[in-house]
């Protein structure tokens, strides 16, 4: 299950890496395309600018002004003499100031040539109550073979004249800045980027945007070629780069990004709770094998007690000894209450876990319950030589509780006392009154607790496995069942132990607790 999940999770990092990958491609691709585009406006825009400069400049050198006065107005005549038809209609327009031509078809063929009659009238004619009239004078071969050695000329100015510009001259930081940010806008893509020239011949950068890093640009592949139609000359690259590409092309997949991390996060918790559920069922089978094995030990000591007690008592020796009768009786009666009890405990902790746990409601005195609880263990302290020592100081000592169930905690907390000790038993039971309440408090000299061990101590089957303690028998419910009874008083249950020299238990009970 771990190789296929972990292969289940390696294809699809594998797939996103490969997401990633086709969408910096595409994005490269469209700043190539952007780049190609910003260069072709360019050299168009290069063409257009040159190409009006000579026409205005044709304009003013063919045209000259001449006129005669008609009344109150000037004319002149225009004679255009055309190799290729006589009869040709020809159109010139001008804008430039300070006049507006209007040409006129008026023309007579028994003259040389076409003859065309333009007037010219200024541009702010609300001036003039009277237009004036003016002829211009201009000769041309024909229109088509001007145009030809215009366009000629243009071409001519543009290989010769400006490829010998720096670079510098022909184009500005500003138009770049205009055209790619146009361009790169048009394609989807609207991060933060950054240009420059660069000067393959001399390795430099120049006309460089403002903040720009020089090593990114160096390092950058989105490049074309300035002018590529200018083979034999300088080249000059146009490079951008994008500070936040990565931020950019993860932004656009971000959906499909997410949910595959999701998807994979899903998997990943998903055989996390799968292993961590495998796990605690093999330690829930583990320690109900511990806890069938302790309590057929539990059971198997009262019950070997009792069954030797009744063979004694079969004796018909030991029939007529009244005190031998007696003694063995009460073995029995000790034995069968302990066994009782386990049981009991046992029961109750498998109600409160399934929340059908009860309470009976009456007034105990503490010190009395206690007192009587103990006496159980008067002969176990006996035989190891110790002893029990009471002090019950508190003023208020009467709560409402279950007395079955608050003697079974005593007797829980007297009876890990004895067990968990390895030198001659010293219990000291205290009561005393805090805020409203009574703490009861059993501290002993056995082998104490390590501090890692005491958040655990109170779990349901746990047993504390280290050094001398897993020596003793014990079927891990005691604590546990000892803090649900103490909760379900409405009361509190602390531990403090020291390793080597013994542990104190701290039960606090409102008095004035309602069950």
């Amino acid at each position: 299950m771990t190789v296929a999940v972990i292969g289940l999770i390696a294809v699809q990092l594998y797939w996103i890496s490969n997401l990633i990958k086709v969408e910096r491609e595409r994005f490269h691709r469209n700043v190539i395309h952007s780049l190609l585009s910003v260069v072709d406006k360019i050299e168009k825009e290069e063409a257009a600018k040159t190409l009006l400069l000579h026409i205005s400049t044709e304009g003013k050198k063919n045209t000259s002004l001449t006129g005669k006065k008609k009344g109150n107005t000037r004319e002149s005549e225009v004679y255009i003499h055309d190799s290729s038809s006589k009869a040709r209609v020809v159109k010139i327009f001008s804008d430039e100031a300070p006049y507006k031509f209007n040409p006129k078809n008026d023309f007579d063929s028994s003259k040389k040539g076409v003859q065309l009659r333009v007037f010219a009238f200024s541009p702010d004619r609300r001036t003039s109550i009277v237009p004036q009239r003016y002829v211009w004078h201009a000769d041309y071969d024909t229109i088509v073979k001007n145009k030809q050695a215009l366009v000629q000329k243009v071409i001519t100015e543009m290989i010769e004249v400006n490829s010998q510009k720096k670079i510098e001259d022909r184009v500005s930081i500003n138009q770049l800045n205009n055209l790619l940010k146009d361009e790169f806008s048009s394609r989807g893509i609207d991060t933060n980027f950054y240009f420059g020239v660069n000067k393959t011949n001399k390795d430099s950068l120049a006309l460089l945007k403002s903040g720009a890093d020089t090593t990114e640009l160096k390092k950058s592949r989105l490049r074309t070629l300035l002018f590529p139609a200018e083979m034999f000359l300088d080249r000059n690259e146009l490079v951008v780069y994008f500070p936040d590409e990565q931020r950019q092309i993860l932004s656009s997949i971000a959906g499909m990004l997410g949910l595959s991390v999701g998807l994979i996060l899903v998997i990943v918790g998903m055989f996390f709770k799968t292993v961590q559920m495998f796990l605690k069922q093999k330690k829930i089978t583990q320690v109900k094998n511990d806890l069938i094995n302790n309590i057929t030990h539990e059971f198997k000591t009262p019950i070997s007690t009792i069954s030797l007690a009744c063979e004694a008592l079969n004796e018909p020796i030991l029939l007529s000894e009244k005190n031998s009768v007696n003694r063995y009786s009460k073995i029995i009666r000790e034995e069968n209450n302990r066994l009782k009890i386990m049981v009991e405990t046992l029961l109750n902790t498998a109600a409160m876990e399934k929340s059908e746990f009860n309470l009976s409601k009456e007034e105990i005195d503490l010190p009395d319950l206690i007192i009587s609880a103990s006496s159980k263990y008067d002969e176990a302290i006996k035989q190891k030589e110790g002893k029990i020592i009471f002090e019950l100081n508190a003023v208020q000592s009467t709560i409402t509780g279950d007395e079955f169930h608050l003697a079974n905690i005593i007797t829980n907390l007297i009876d890990n006392a004895i067990k968990y000790n390895e030198r001659k038993p010293e219990i000291t039971i205290s009561t005393q009154n805090e805020n409203k309440s009574i703490v009861v408090s059993v501290k002993d000299n056995g082998i104490g607790i390590p501090k890692e061990y005491l958040p655990k101590i109170f779990e349901t089957f746990y047993r504390v496995s280290n050094g001398n303690i897993q020596n003793v028998r014990g079927n891990g419910i005691g604590l546990s069942y000892t803090k649900k009874i103490v909760e379900a008083h409405n009361g509190k249950i602390s531990v403090s132990s020291d390793v080597g020299r013994g542990s104190e238990f701290r039960i606090t009970l409102p008095l004035d607790n309602e069950l």
